[in-house]
């Protein structure tokens, strides 16, 4: 399992071993001819609350189910608000644990690009810049492809840095801005792979791996 998900699962036990813990603080205090609604302890509360907010809006999206839900069912220092946070922190652990969140496989795979982009920023740093600019190449074409199944963008086989980027800004994922400088790192994995390695510089590939880094973070 990736160490991103780990991570994940990891900080939903703890949350819900700290939802246990708030649970265990309930008290009432009715008097014989006055009833006073169960409460937790307010100040627990209220830190398992807004850890568990955070927490689900860096795993999820604004307007998944679990955000909106935690939202509407847990507001106020009553056990009832206690049990719905930890129906729903159960059932996004669930989800964790068999891969079917978006935005977590949308953070693995940038993850896994950025691992990559140090292996070629390495080979840069060795002064193997050809492999550099070639592996950067391919880390680009990897994300596009991963960009368009995320929108949606129907492509093919045999889709390459420039086909991908075409459809993408035909589909206004992005700017024609965006677009050019992505034909230009395509000039640059295209020079490094046909061994025309004298059409760029050490500069061109350093500057290309920042720029690919980034792009892929902000859409990935």
């Amino acid at each position: 399992m990736n160490s991103t998900i780990e991570k994940f699962i990891e900080r939903a036990n703890q949350l819900l071993i700290k939802a246990q813990n708030v649970a265990a603080t309930r008290s009432n205090n009715s008097s014989q001819n006055v009833f006073v609604r169960t409460r937790v302890n307010s100040t627990a509360f209220h830190e398992w609350k807004n850890n568990t907010e955070n927490f689900i809006l860096m795993v999820c999206r604004e307007t998944s189910p679990y955000y909106e839900n935690f939202i509407d069912e847990v507001k106020s220092a009553f056990p009832d608000d206690v049990d719905h946070g930890i129906g729903i922190l159960n059932a996004l652990k669930e989800d964790l644990e068999l891969g079917y969140l978006t935005k977590v496989k949308d953070l693995v795979s940038a993850e896994i690009f950025t691992d990559f982009i140090e292996m070629a920023q390495h080979l840069l740093n060795n002064n193997y810049k050809d492999p550099a600019a070639s592996l950067a190449g391919a880390i680009l074409e990897n994300g596009l492809r991963q960009i368009a199944q995320k929108h949606t963008v129907e492509t093919k086989s045999g889709d390459d840095i420039g086909s991908l980027n075409t459809k993408l800004a035909d589909k206004e994922i992005y700017n024609r801005l965006i677009q050019k400088q992505i034909q230009a790192w395509k000039s640059v994995r295209d020079s490094a792979d046909h061994g025309k390695f004298n059409d760029y510089k050490k500069e061109d590939v350093k500057a290309m791996l920042s720029g690919v880094q980034r792009f892929l973070l902000e859409n990935l």
